[in-house]
């Protein structure tokens, strides 16, 4: 009797270490998530939907998903390229798909969810966003070309859950949350990530200036334009193998680019007011979007006791693509109200509207250096829009419109360049040599006849 109860606590002992080692072993062998289904032009679809229903702004500074779960990516916090790989690594994850990119570092086995690295993790949750983590260190703009192609210019090919890219150049990229009917994206994006950036990201319903998304060079080679993902079957081809590759964007006159582009991607003709109406909103946020990034650069500069700034903390900090982008909205405004007056339909707009607009650009008959020299320094009144109060204090707060920020802007008073006072990034104050080396400095320029 004791014989038996002495082999079946053996026993016992043996199927519990056997148990623990298998536990052990599969923890080992974790993938950071399972893949359950493949990629289909069924499963494309899904993902172009979730990314115009679930691909918000707050997708990172949500504390909760809309089911009511806590959401594990909150207080993640991206640049451009970490945005547009985000889009598709977390659909890959919550969809049991795979997601497979090219090692940019140059090693020959791909980078997958199939990998195991983070196999003491046993929380899936956890995994995917070491996996995240470790995609922003290892993923940039540069790598984007490997692992996703130029398209056609079509509804059924520029849509939800692709992206758009510049040259090396520039650097920056942003993802496609949806096309408007009028055929304008609504992208969504980030810039870079400085230490007191928040995870919210940003957003535009206007297409970004082909002049300088292609900079460099126009051509296939530059891997700017309109993009979507390779499957993995087409990674580590050359592009124009990719199944779905086309050059059709880069034969498109540049000056003509947003208007060819736009006119095949929309349903219907945008109405002068509807164009008016929302480049005002582009504009505004973008105006509104630049008080935290030159306050946090300015702080930065502050806290490092003034000194001049390297290459990694300069290009945080510095905004040149950030104010050309208002730059390029504003002109683009501009240039609307222009044709609206030449083509006498400005009894389009409303007398508000018409208003405001008088005030930003007082002369829109000159060409633009004409106005430029004409204008003087805007308080805000009534007929003013886009009020930002870019500083407070105890005394004063200071306050711009934009029409003053136009003014500012397009004289070239703004400056972009985080080595400079909080005055001189404004405008207040234009611009004293500076011997710290500066990187990517953008200044306005004019087309003739602007």
């Amino acid at each position: 009797m004791f014989q038996n109860s002495n082999s079946l606590l053996k026993f016992s002992h043996i199927l519990i270490i056997g148990l623990f080692q298998l536990s052990m072993f599969q923890v080992a062998r974790a993938d950071v998530w399972t893949e359950k289904n493949t990629w289909s032009p069924t499963w494309e679809k899904a993902y172009e939907v979730w990314v115009l229903s679930d691909w918000k702004v707050d997708v990172f500074a949500r504390k909760n998903l809309p089911t009511g779960e806590a959401n594990p990516f909150f207080g993640l916090r991206t640049d451009c390229a970490d945005t547009v790989y985000s889009m598709r690594i977390i659909f890959a994850y919550e969809n049991s798909l795979p997601f497979v990119a090219v090692d940019p570092t140059g090693g020959q086995t791909l980078i997958s969810n199939r990998m195991n690295r983070w196999n003491s993790i046993p929380n899936e949750k956890s995994r995917v966003r070491e996996f995240l983590l470790f995609a922003y260190d290892t993923f940039s703009t540069h790598s984007l070309p490997a692992d996703t192609y130029p398209v056609a210019i079509s509804r059924e090919t520029v849509h939800a859950g692709g992206l758009m890219l510049t040259t090396a150049k520039n650097h920056h990229s942003w993802t496609i949350q949806s096309i408007l009917t009028i055929g304008v994206p609504h992208l969504i994006f980030n810039s870079t990530v400085g230490a007191g950036t928040g995870s919210m990201l940003q957003e535009r319903t206007s297409w970004p200036n082909p002049e300088w998304v292609f900079e460099g060079q126009y051509s296939p080679a530059g891997h700017a334009g309109l993009r979507y993902w390779r499957q993995h079957s087409d990674l580590q081809k050359p592009e124009w193998e990719v199944q779905g590759y086309s050059d059709e964007q880069y034969k498109i006159p540049i000056s003509k680019w947003i208007d060819v582009v736009q006119g095949k991607l929309a349903i219907v003709n945008e109405t002068e007011p509807q164009k008016i109406q929302r480049l005002i909103e582009s504009v505004c946020a973008g105006v509104q979007g630049r008080v935290a990034v030159v306050k946090e650069g300015v702080n930065y500069l502050r806290q490092v006791g003034g000194r001049c700034l390297n290459y990694e903390e300069y290009d945080t900090y510095s905004s040149p693509n950030r104010d050309r982008r208002v730059f390029d909205d504003l002109l683009a405004l501009r240039q609307a109200y222009r044709s609206i007056d030449a083509n006498q339909k400005l009894d389009t707009l409303s007398v508000k509207v018409l208003d405001q607009l008088r005030k930003i650009f007082p002369f829109i008959r000159e060409p633009v250096q004409v106005e430029q020299r004409k204008m003087s320094p805007s308080k805000i009144t009534a007929d003013s829009i886009c009020i930002v109060t870019y500083a407070s204090s105890s005394a004063q707060d200071r306050q711009i419109d934009l029409a003053e920020y136009r003014r500012r802007s397009f004289e070239g008073l703004l400056s972009n360049n985080p080595n400079e006072s909080f005055e001189q990034r404004w405008g207040e104050l234009r611009g004293r040599p500076n011997s710290c080396k500066t990187w990517d400095v953008w200044t306005p320029q004019f087309s003739m006849g602007q």
